[in-house]
């Protein structure tokens, strides 16, 4: 999440965000290579992912979401609907924690509300 988010500052930034992080935590090969495919998915993807979000939550436009509302619902929406190496609660558990840590309870209940309605009518973005 760390690295999708300071691409919200520095477009094309999540990447090299990504090593930088990865690096100066130790971060396993493994856990290295998945944060890595969720990076390059939601880059590949955000445009699906933003049209889902916009489809799920009308009334607030993406980009007048929070930075850190629209990083986690991107990377959350993207494990949902495009990683197969991640069960589809985990990500969802997840984004509602950061959210709520992060960005407060109103933030919790929207990424809780938009994930919620992604996972019950699944299909793609």
């Amino acid at each position: 999440m760390l690295a999708l988010f300071e691409a919200e500052f520095r477009p094309g930034a999540a990447p090299a965000a990504l090593d930088r992080l990865a690096d100066e935590r130790e971060v396993p090969d493994e856990v290295r290579a998945h944060a890595a495919e969720i990076v390059a998915g939601v880059d590949e993807h955000r445009s699906d992912l933003d049209a889902r979000i916009a489809a799920e939550a009308p009334l607030i436009p993406v980009p007048e979401l929070g930075r850190v509302e629209r990083t986690i619902l991107r990377s959350a929406i993207y494990e949902v609907l495009y990683s197969a190496a991640t069960p589809s609660g985990e990500p969802m558990r997840d984004a509602v924690s950061l959210a709520r840590i992060y960005a407060g309870d109103a933030a919790r209940r929207l990424v809780n509300g938009v994930l919620g309605s992604v996972s019950r009518s699944g299909g793609g973005a």
